[in-house]
């Protein structure tokens, strides 16, 4: 919604379900896993929203935005435990509730048309990817803030 039209209320509880979650989720389970001792893998889920504004998108945008600086945040401030953070940036992934944004053909054939892979992502695909980072062979990466969405946004 424009600007304008975003009361206080829907603006705070954007930023509490995306932003204020992430951060209440990764203080729970922080002295665990330092008493653990074990290192381990926290991934956020942030969105390609957090990477390029767009209009009317305002508090969803900031959320994203705050979920990748989170991350490098905790990312820094928990290497010396082995805990590596990192965040999933998805575009377009074919769940329902894109079937219910989704509201004509038409919207997502040309949503479709500015995916350069012209399709949409599946949650299969998106969990590869966090397992991928969560395992071993991704143990030399922490701070980053990837892509998952068919080469929309491409830096």
């Amino acid at each position: 919604m424009p600007l304008t039209e975003l009361s206080e209320t829907m603006w705070r509880r954007v930023l509490d379900v995306k932003l204020t979650g992430s951060f209440l989720m990764t203080k729970a389970i922080l002295p665990t896993m330092i008493a653990a001792g074990a290192g381990g893998s926290i991934v956020n889920i942030s969105s390609i929203a957090g990477k390029r504004g767009s209009a009317y998108t305002a508090a969803y945008n900031v959320s994203n935005f705050g979920i990748q600086g989170f991350t490098q945040s905790m990312a820094m401030e928990l290497a010396p435990h082995n805990i590596r953070v990192n965040a999933v940036c998805p575009g377009l992934i074919g769940t329902s509730r894109m079937d219910s944004l989704a509201q004509t053909p038409e919207w997502e054939t040309k949503i479709i048309q500015t995916i350069p892979l012209k399709r949409a992502g599946t949650d299969e695909e998106v969990a590869c990817l966090i397992a991928w980072i969560c395992s071993p062979d991704a143990a030399y990466m922490t701070g980053q803030s990837i892509n998952f969405d068919g080469g929309v946004v491409m830096w």
